[in-house]
């Protein structure tokens, strides 16, 4: 593997793990808890004012979930051509007589 390759290699790893991270962080809206992007929740309430953070709330888990799943997705490209960067058989010359 080249150096490339390692830099590459960790670099998407580095980058899956801040997405696992980011998909399990708390999402809030105001005051509102509205759980993770792994695990989302309603917002506690009644009335008009819950709906309105119902409402914020799936936007805001819908955005981070897909901000996840591109980060990850780009650690994941990233780190599997970081595995497969090898260095390339020279080609040989013939032997002149």
């Amino acid at each position: 593997m080249t150096p490339r390759g390692r830099a590459a290699l960790v670099l998407g790893f580095v980058l899956v793990i801040g997405a696992i991270v980011a998909g399990t962080v708390e999402v809030r809206v105001g005051t509102h808890e509205c759980g993770s992007a792994v695990s989302a929740h309603a917002p506690a309430g009644h009335g008009e004012a819950q709906s309105r953070a119902e409402d914020l709330c799936d936007s805001k888990v819908t955005g981070r979930r897909v901000f996840v799943f591109f980060f990850g997705l780009a650690g994941l490209v990233i780190a599997m051509a970081g595995a497969y960067d090898h260095r390339r058989p020279s080609p040989r010359r013939p032997h002149s007589a």
